[in-house]
């Protein structure tokens, strides 16, 4: 009967090291961190006996979870393409007509319209951009340039966001598993601790959900619509920027200068007025002179 007490008791102790050995120690369990991805570290109060591995298995299945987005299917390659445009015209007015018109036809909007007119000549024109389906890009440029004007200069730069997008897509994947993992979680919390806690981690991984869905419709906005600025001028401007005078005729040049010399003369009076106190501090100290001068002479 003695040894049959030994035999049990030592199966009992055996059993018991087996169960600390599968929970890692007794007691009160506590999770410092526990990292949602590498965006999300979140410092967390003691929980209780059963909340605490409830948390940990949640981090493990999300960590799973994530290895399984990664093994999807590949994401279709994911391209932004924009560019500028740069057209001279006989007809300014109805080059814009007709540029509009090619947007409706391919299914794009105008996003930003600016009529410009330079200070030193008549000329004028239009910048606007316009955002068009990318899948029309090209032959929207095409159109443009045969509505009879010529290109001045033109510019295409592409941008391939694929990773990007698939980075941001795994990450909204693993988030929204951790968020259904800690919501079914919060069902089975009992008490007040637990639940504060796992609301506190439902909260904080809403708060990313959003903000990743909001890059990632950003980032397939761009990619479904391209952006084109395109200016329109004369066919016969010509402009020096950096000396605008030159962009006149002999004429104009030479009643510029005269008006300028007229205005500079202007500017000058104004100038002697201006400095009056001077005035008086000389004539006064002429004055002086002359007075001095008078003394010596008697």
């Amino acid at each position: 009967m003695r040894k049959i007490s030994v035999f049990a008791f030592a199966m009992i102790f055996a059993a018991c090291q087996s169960q600390r050995g599968e929970n890692g120690s007794f007691g009160v369990y506590t999770a410092d961190c526990v990292a949602i991805d590498d965006e999300l570290a979140i410092e967390e109060a003691p929980l209780s006996r059963k909340a605490a591995p409830m948390m940990q298995n949640a981090a493990t299945m999300g960590a799973s979870m994530d290895n399984n987005v990664v093994e999807q299917g590949v994401t279709p390659r994911k391209i932004i393409k924009n560019g500028s445009l740069t057209i001279s015209v006989d007809n300014i007015e109805q080059s814009k007509s007709d540029i509009y018109k090619l947007i409706s036809k391919h299914g794009g909007y105008c996003s930003r319209e600016q009529f410009y007119k330079y200070d030193w000549s008549n000329e004028s024109g239009y910048k606007i951009s316009i955002r068009i389906p990318c899948d029309n890009f090209d032959a929207f440029i095409s159109d443009i340039e045969n509505i009879g004007g010529e290109t001045e200069d033109k510019l295409v730069y592409i941008n391939d966001v694929t990773t990007q997008y698939i980075d941001l897509e795994t990450r909204l994947n693993t988030k929204r598993s951790y968020l259904a993992r800690y919501t079914e979680l919060l069902k089975n919390a009992k008490s007040v601790t637990d639940i504060v806690a796992i609301e506190d981690k439902i909260r904080l991984i809403e708060e990313e959900i959003e903000s990743v869905t909001g890059r990632l419709k950003y980032l397939n906005n761009q990619v479904e619509f391209s952006t084109l600025e395109v200016d329109i001028e004369h066919k016969d401007a010509y402009f020096d920027r950096e000396h605008p005078d030159r962009n006149k005729s002999v004429g104009e040049r030479l009643l510029s200068s005269v008006v300028k010399g007229f205005r500079g003369f202007i500017d000058f009076l104004f100038f002697l007025v201006r400095i009056w106190p001077a005035w008086i501090i000389i004539l006064l100290v002429l004055g002086f002179i002359r007075r001095a001068k008078r003394k010596n002479e008697d």
